[in-house]
């Protein structure tokens, strides 16, 4: 059996990169809208001026983003990969690459927070699924030749590593 950890780990730490890259600009806007919402200029002048509760709602989202962002790299820290292969049912950490009818392939990794993300590991893009998405939450525990329908879309899952 091909160790695989490599490319996992190397999947997750271009995660991990991105996460890291998205929190530095989250914080860098956070900074920015709670200074916009406590400078003098935010001061209201009348009932109707609502700039300063604007940038004061802008900072909290912002620093809730920061939040999920911080927590999301920390599951990634704590993620324990396994070695996973076409015998070993999908679980968190897993690489899956699903097929379509039309021949199309999918990479998928299953990882604990980040869904959506999307990642290029030797010319293949891979998207990360959490299991809390309907196509993330279908595929834990399938196995290869199972078949998956998500949105009237047929897969095959193919691989498993």
């Amino acid at each position: 059996m091909t160790d695989i950890r490599p490319h996992t780990q190397a999947i997750i730490d271009l995660i991990l990169a991105q996460l890291q890259d998205e929190l530095q600009r989250t914080q860098e806007a956070a900074d920015e809208a709670h200074h916009a919402a406590t400078h003098d200029e935010s001061v209201a002048e009348t009932q109707y001026d609502t700039l300063g509760l604007e940038a004061s709602y802008l900072a909290e989202g912002q620093s809730r983003r920061v939040h999920e962002l911080q927590n999301a790299i920390s599951l990634y820290h704590q993620l324990h990969t396994i070695e996973y292969s076409d015998d070993t049912p999908v679980g968190l950490g897993a690489l899956v690459i699903l097929e379509d009818m039309d021949s199309g392939q999918r990479q998928l990794f299953i990882g604990p927070a980040g869904g959506g993300a999307k990642v290029s590991l030797d010319g293949q893009e891979i998207t990360v699924l959490t299991p809390a998405s309907p196509l993330g939450e279908t595929l834990l525990h399938k196995e290869v030749g199972d078949e998956i329908s998500i949105a009237d879309i047929e897969y095959e899952l193919i691989h498993i590593c």
